[in-house]
């Protein structure tokens, strides 16, 4: 027998999801460990394990994959924990990083916080303006050289930033992309210098065009590189001490996933793998279900994440915001809030207007029913009062909550000062939280061109499949999945990843004259990307490649990928290209708003090189009877809206669930890691992967 293990770290729990070569599913969780994140990696392994009886070190043994998604970088970012770094630029603009495009007050924050621009402040800068070196240098935007670059400078510069302290060295220089050799030797002389000192180079991790992006994409990599690599040395030595046989791969946030020994040095890449990882589980489960148009929805403990795959592609992002820095990576997008079962549950001071989130208890001291030291109320404490969560039966069983001790914080903390009972303070967070997450599927749905009822709501992440029946219906949407691997879905999302590497360069060059261009950078890449797969041991076979021509209007700055066929671009090719860039663009920014007669240019060029890895197929079974009376494990109140009361429910246990079974709501299933509510009208069936199909109230 021969294992796929695919890991997620959240900020709650740390999941687990194995399947083996025959396609049998087992999955399980375990509260996830900030002070060393692979005590909590080896815990949820350990945990599955024993759902397939057997210890962690047969398992690892036994394992040919595991693939391992990870927070340390992006948590290392959030907190300003990250490695001492230099950074080398071209003299005259070191202030690049500093300036950040005139717009670094405003970037990333919502429009309420843009709306009170006097009480908004530039991040805490990455590298401070002491560690900047300038060093003489010039390339111009050909790729010519107007002015050498000088040893001495360079000398210098590393030797007065090494007296500092640094533990990293970023290099971006002036249309370093366009040709890339004096960034090429700043690393060989800080090499020669300090062997010790990791380097990033900005025309290798990000050669596009956009100079502060550039700058902040190459100075934030080297922030994390001594972090993430610290990391995945003890999380190495765990697997390897415990029987695993093979390096771990690691997630990115493009969709795929790097050997450990590469991912070292693109730590940038890491972050915010996790989401991504549960909108490629999905984009695995639609095709396996027949469905073109999703939105994935994951409620995990602190945070609210949403993607979308149209037409059995999932959406695409060129950068990432985070503490206000522009990371120029691709992603798979995903738009997050702060909105979990964590989630607190506050009163504004001055208004007394009930909020929910953005803060959130973590795993540690988490929500007030977990009895850890909790006491303010969250999200969860009220899904326990509602009913909704067995406070016996979590994880099941595993983790007994404290339900009198949630009960109490609500009625202290929020509705003795709002003159209601517990349970009514309960129910309005309930409906604030959701109304939260229908918001942001707006934002991701609506405000971007696609229609919601056009589509099919994936609910997953601990907290999603209790909550999605009502943000589902707020959208309009009247087909919903609740994946039997909903707890774990990011987890599964890592373990199904192919090897994928990335590669992408900048041009401006007029569509009419680019066909020359477009097929020798293309082919430039694709060698590339067959030289690195190669040598991660691909064969031929295995190996496919994707390509994508960047267009935008003349003068534009911003620009849109378009997927390029296989093979030599042809003229007719580049018209094809051209029909399609504008179809897009008119779906991304509205109907009317291309204006060919400005002229179409090609902006960049991007190829992804994908190892594929072996994916088993999940195992499906026969559908039988729709009656689920046998799976009844018990009755309990619980609270719902459309009845504004509580009431007896059934609550069924998923373990005793059989494919064909039919549920209306009011009803409860129980998982050992999650609780599906389906509310009064609703209908679930359990199909032959047993996922929970559900179908809600939703008009239009």
């Amino acid at each position: 027998m021969s294992y796929t293990i695919g890991i997620d770290i959240g900020g709650t729990f740390t999941d687990c999801y194995i399947i083996d070569d025959k396609g049998a599913v087992a999955y399980d969780k375990a509260p996830s460990t900030p002070q060393d994140f692979s005590i909590g990696v080896s815990e949820a392994v350990k945990a599955t394990a024993e759902w397939l009886d057997k210890s962690l070190p047969e398992l690892l043994r036994e394992t040919s994959l595991f693939v391992h998604s990870c927070t340390v970088a992006t948590n290392a970012l959030i907190n300003y924990s990250g490695a001492k770094t230099g950074l080398i630029t071209t003299m005259g603009f070191e202030d690049i990083i500093l300036i950040m495009r005139a717009w670094g007050r405003i970037a990333g924050l919502s429009d309420t916080e843009i709306a009170h621009v006097a009480r908004t402040n530039k991040p805490e800068p990455i590298v401070p303006k002491r560690l900047i070196k300038g060093v003489r240098e010039r390339v111009d935007f050909r790729g010519r050289v107007i002015a050498p670059l000088f040893r001495e400078d360079v000398v210098k510069a590393v030797q007065e930033l090494v007296s500092e302290g640094v533990e990293s060295i970023a290099v971006s220089l002036l249309w370093s992309f366009a040709n890339p050799s004096h960034e090429q030797q700043i690393r060989e002389i800080v090499k020669d210098l300090n062997p010790d000192i990791p380097v990033t180079i900005s025309s290798e991790i990000s050669p596009l065009l956009g100079e502060y992006e550039r700058t902040a994409t190459a100075a934030i990599n080297s922030y994390l590189m001594p972090v993430v690599s610290s990391y995945f040395d003890a999380l190495e030595h765990s697997l390897k001490s415990n029987g695993l046989r093979h390096p771990p791969l690691i997630m990115q946030a493009y969709g795929g996933s790097l050997p450990i020994a590469t991912a070292r040095t693109q730590a940038v890449t890491t972050i915010a793998a996790g989401p991504a990882g549960g909108v490629l589980a999905s984009q695995y489960l639609a095709e396996t279900l027949g469905y073109k148009n999703v939105i994935t929805s994951d409620v995990g403990g602190t945070s609210f994440d949403v993607g979308l795959i149209y037409d059995g592609h999932a959406e695409m992002t060129p950068d990432l915001i985070v503490n206000q820095y522009v990371i120029q990576t691709p992603r798979i997008q995903v738009e997050s809030i702060g909105a979990g079962g964590g989630s607190i549950a506050w009163l504004e001071p001055v208004s007394g207007l009930l909020r929910v989130g953005p803060k959130s208890a973590g795993a540690v001291p988490g929500p007030v029913c977990y009895d850890r030291g909790g006491t303010e109320p969250t999200v969860t404490d009220a899904d326990v009062v509602l009913g909704y969560i067995d406070p016996d039966y979590f994880l099941g069983g595993r983790i007994k909550l404290n339900a009198r001790k949630a009960y109490e914080a609500l009625e202290k903390r929020i509705a003795r000062r709002l003159g209601i009972t517990p349970e009514e303070a309960a129910a309005a967070i309930y409906d604030i939280i959701n109304a939260r997450m229908a918001g942001l599927l707006r934002k991701m749905t609506i405000e971007k061109g696609y229609d919601p009822r056009a589509c099919v709501l994936f609910a997953f992440g601990g907290a999603g499949p209790a909550h999605a029946g009502i943000y589902a219906e707020e959208l309009g949407i009247k087909d919903m999945v609740v994946p039997i691997t909903a707890a774990v879905q990011c987890a599964m999302g890592a373990a199904l990843s192919d090897v994928v590497h990335t590669y992408m360069v900048s041009e401006r060059v007029p569509v009419e004259t680019a066909l020359s261009t477009v097929n020798s950078r293309l082919a430039e890449l694709e060698a590339m990307a067959r030289r690195d797969l190669t040598a991660d041991g691909f064969e031929a076979k295995d190996i496919a490649l994707r390509r994508y021509v960047g267009m935008s209007y003349r003068l534009q700055v911003h620009d849109l990928l378009v997927p390029a066929p296989a093979g030599p671009v042809t003229k007719e090719d580049l018209h094809q290209l051209t029909n399609e860039f504008e179809r897009v663009y008119e779906r991304t920014y509205g109907q009317g708003a291309g204006q060919r007669s400005a002229g179409i240019q090609v902006t960049c060029l991007k190829v992804e090189g994908i190892g594929k890895i072996y994916k088993p197929v999940m195992a499906k079974r026969p559908l039988g009877e729709p009656n689920a009376s046998k799976a009844v494990k018990g009755r309990r109140p619980a609270f719902f809206r459309r009845l504004n009361k509580f009431t007896d429910t059934d609550v069924y246990d998923m373990a005793r669930l059989q494919p064909g079974n039919t549920i209306s709501g009011p009803a409860i299933i129980e998982t050992t890691v999650t609780t599906i509510v389906i509310h009064p009208g609703q209908e679930a069936r359990v199909d032959g992967y047993l996922n929970v199909l559900m179908k809600t109230n939703a008009a239009g």
